[in-house]
């Protein structure tokens, strides 16, 4: 996956069982491109990409590739605006075959956006 954020504004703190990350959507985003033009805001999928990024650098940083492989029970809160500041936790939940992360996003301590990822890692 190709990153689509500055990784000197996306900060991941935690452990192997929680990620911990804030990010801000800087105004010249190409997030916000049609997103919307008087009014924008950060589209959905770019908090679940935020999440999947901070997911793989944690991957990453153990050593380990992993592969997004679906994300469900998402509901959207509170709209996200640029230069936001947001922080994502995400909890590590084992299971036989791939991982799931329950995830939250959180804007000023309230949560805008919540659900579950799951990754696994790919085979050799």
């Amino acid at each position: 996956m190709t990153s689509r954020f500055n990784h000197e504004w996306l900060r991941l703190t935690g452990d192997a069982e929680r990620i911990v990350a804030s990010a801000r959507f800087p105004n010249d985003s190409g997030w916000f491109s049609g997103h919307f033009p008087d009014n924008p805001i950060v589209p959905g999928v770019a908090l679940i990409a935020l999440v999947a990024e901070a997911v793989g650098e944690r991957g990453r940083s153990e050593g380990r590739s992993l592969a997004i492989t679906g994300v469900r029970r998402v509901r959207f809160r509170l709209p996200v605006r640029p230069d936001d500041e947001v922080t994502l936790e995400a909890i590590r939940m084992p299971k036989k075959e791939r991982t799931a992360y329950v995830f939250n996003v959180y804007l000023a301590g309230e949560n805008a956006c919540s659900g579950v990822l799951t990754a696994e890692s790919p085979r050799s």
